[in-house]
């Protein structure tokens, strides 16, 4: 097997413009200060001002999708965000919110719940979730993609649904089945529920995900040069979803270091020729939402 932290082909033919490296850093800074800052009251009530935080984001990366796009093609189109996005963000996120309560209710009636009271601070209770969680969904990430036998075919049905759009912009990270969006939710939760991690850390962890998420997603060309030997960022989840089944590595959703550790930590160039599925006939149009939602029952 290939050293997985050498690249397959040369990064790029010529040599990235400075500003590339500029985006990852400072929003990443950006959102630890928010996340300091909520937690420690000067934004008002835990999780008040997340709203106006997530926004800002999203506004900002959007403009720069238009203004500077990674690939123009790959970009959102008023098509793709009235007839699949904004339906998906509307399912999934009921899904969510259901999850999370139903979740929740079954964790408090669960009387040997938290298995442990952690008295960690709550910078380290952060980071304890989030490297719980990804490692989670990175055997069951992998499993989707790899696995065989019914379970791992049904998971893939599941999955499979984020994989069918032919590009990555910040609003196809909402794209997906429910179901899917049901069970990761459940493995995010399942550290703090487990642990009894504090609200402040819950939120931290919770806030710093949605950021890796987004940022994942990004159709600009912003690299991160080390940073991604630590955390999923654009140019490595990019790679994630393309059609080239010997490229699409990547399976961690936050951090990068469990894909290093287990061999499938791809970066060979600077984005993938084509995005979506190898065998894409097999499938439903991406836009086809009902035909979509029964894929996993079909």
């Amino acid at each position: 097997m290939s050293d997985p932290f050498v690249p397959v082909r040369p990064f790029a033919a010529s040599r990235p413009n400075w500003r590339c490296y500029l985006f990852y850093p400072l929003a990443l800074a950006a959102t630890l200060v928010f996340i300091h800052a909520a937690v420690g009251g000067r934004l008002g009530p835990l999780g008040q001002a997340y709203p106006v935080y997530l926004l800002t984001l999203i506004a900002t990366m959007v403009a720069l999708e238009r203004l500077a796009p990674m690939r123009s093609e790959w970009n959102m189109t008023r098509a793709s965000f009235l007839r699949r996005d904004l339906p998906m963000l509307v399912v999934n996120g009921a899904t969510i919110a259901a999850t999370t309560q139903a979740v929740t209710w079954l964790a408090g009636r669960h009387a040997g719940l938290p298995l442990h009271h952690s008295a960690l601070p709550w910078q380290v209770e952060a980071v304890c979730a989030v490297l719980m969680s990804d490692f989670l969904w990175y055997w069951l990430h992998r499993y989707s993609h790899e696995g065989r036998g019914w379970l791992g075919r049904w998971l893939w049905k599941t999955h499979a649904v984020h994989h069918l759009p032919g590009e990555v912009y910040v609003f196809m990270h909402v794209v997906g089945h429910p179901i899917n969006s049901a069970y990761v939710r459940v493995l995010l939760m399942l550290p703090a529920i487990l642990f009894g991690f504090s609200p402040a850390a819950v939120f931290a962890a919770s806030a710093f995900n949605g950021f890796q998420g987004l940022v994942s997603h990004f159709n600009v060309d912003a690299r991160a040069g080390w940073f991604n030997r630590l955390l999923i960022g654009t140019e490595l989840h990019r790679f994630h979803h393309s059609a080239n089944l010997d490229e699409a590595g990547n399976y961690g959703a936050t951090v990068s270091i469990w894909d290093q550790l287990f061999g499938t930590f791809r970066l060979p160039g600077t984005a993938p020729e084509r995005l979506g599925v190898a065998d894409r006939e097999q499938y439903p149009g991406d836009r086809q939402l009902v035909r979509l939602l029964g894929l996993p029952f079909r």
